[in-house]
């Protein structure tokens, strides 16, 4: 009877804490100033958290290699024609989800030293999405 109480605790021990792990790999949204943001994508459950998501951001940034590799760390800033600055942070996984104000900006993707930069307008009336695409190596 000791044996079977002990299988049963440590059951629930476990699944409490699979429960708790997955409280804590779901994707937080993140905000610097006025912007809001989430980055993710690596595992289906992120990929599909990701794209229910979609909606509520007007700016949708993707990140792989020539090759059809998804990337993540990819440093990330976002600034307007004069420089000035709006976001600053790291893509978590292959995809990073923004909300800007109306206007024209460049996004800057950088991986391993090597930038890209893109110039994206973001309007209020549809999402605007850009794919930043590394040649293969």
């Amino acid at each position: 009877m000791k044996t079977q109480f002990q299988i049963i605790l440590l059951i629930v021990t476990f699944l409490s804490g699979n429960a708790a792990f997955a409280e804590s790999t779901a994707l937080q949204p993140q905000a610097q100033g006025d912007i809001t943001f989430v980055s993710g994508g690596v595992g289906l459950d992120e990929v599909d958290a990701i794209h229910s998501l979609k909606p509520n951001y007007n700016l949708h940034l993707l990140f792989a290699i020539s090759s059809g590799k998804y990337l993540s760390d990819i440093e990330v800033a976002i600034f307007d024609k004069k420089g000035n600055g709006y976001l600053q942070a790291v893509s978590l996984g292959p995809f990073m989800l923004v909300n800007l104000k109306p206007g024209s900006y460049y996004v800057k993707a950088q991986l391993d030293g090597k930038a890209i930069k893109k110039k994206v307008t973001v309007t209020g009336h549809k999402a605007t999405s850009v794919s930043f695409i590394w040649p293969h190596e």
